[in-house]
């Protein structure tokens, strides 16, 4: 059984999928950003509920997505904002 599901996060796609396997879902995800440049993540762990998965995957996608901003932010240093 796979589950996929999108939602959109600051301009990205992103798309995730729950594959069940041996009794435990397993969670994907891949990332779309705005110039249409994809990357996937590979396996990110396994789960007991398909639902579980997806939640995981989003929620990875989304911290993904606001690290790559906060690098790419000159006002931003190591996690600290600098005004």
């Amino acid at each position: 059984m796979n589950l996929p599901s999108d939602m959109i996060y600051k301009g990205h796609v992103l798309s995730a999928s729950a594959v069940f396997d041996d009794d435990r879902y397993t969670a994907m995800l891949v990332i779309r950003d705005p110039g249409g440049t994809r990357r996937s993540t590979g396996m990110l762990g396994e789960f007991a509920s398909g639902s579980g998965a997806l939640r995981y995957a989003f929620a990875y996608g989304m911290a993904e997505i606001d690290h790559r901003q906060s690098a790419q932010d000159p006002r931003h240093f190591g996690g600290a904002r600098i005004r």
